[in-house]
């Protein structure tokens, strides 16, 4: 295993308090997880700037939505500002979605990732850390096309 993202964790770099919810869906359309997390107050805005593009993705009031799907290679995040505007939908290609041994739920991070801005457009991000990793070895050729697989599933 690589680079686990927790569902539900905040990133604390950037936040300094919130709140928390993950529950398990179980229905005929939807089985995974899903979390819920409040932002009270960051530490400073989370700025990211997305082909010349400032993005603010956390501050006080925001909000974060996980979806990690059973059976599936990628983990959803929406991310919405203190007025519940969408801001972005941000796809994680995953080598693995499981639940430790503790019952957090989380997924094996597989570099590649997938942004849908709330406009439409869609943005490949980290292809070259992807490549970097199946250099040295840290995925293999077959998760290398999987990942590549799975990106172009959610992009359809």
């Amino acid at each position: 295993m690589g680079r686990i993202k927790y569902l539900g964790h905040a990133y604390e770099k950037f936040i300094k308090s919130y709140t928390s919810k993950i529950i398990r869906i179980d229905d005929k359309l939807m089985k995974g997880y899903v979390s819920q997390l409040l932002i009270i107050e960051v530490h400073q805005p989370f700025i990211v700037n997305l082909n010349d593009e400032k993005i603010c993705l956390y501050n006080n009031g925001y909000s974060e939505y996980g979806f990690l799907p059973d059976g599936e290679n990628w983990m959803v995040w929406g991310l919405y500002d203190d007025s519940f505007k969408i801001i972005e939908w941000y796809f994680d290609i995953t080598r693995i979605n499981s639940v430790d041994e503790n019952g957090n739920p989380y997924c094996d991070d597989l570099y590649l990732d997938i942004v849908l801005k709330e406009n439409g457009k869609i943005i490949i991000l980290d292809e070259d850390e992807l490549l970097e990793a199946l250099d040295n070895e840290n995925i293999s050729k077959n998760e290398f096309k999987m990942a590549y697989e799975t990106k172009d599933k959610i992009n359809n």
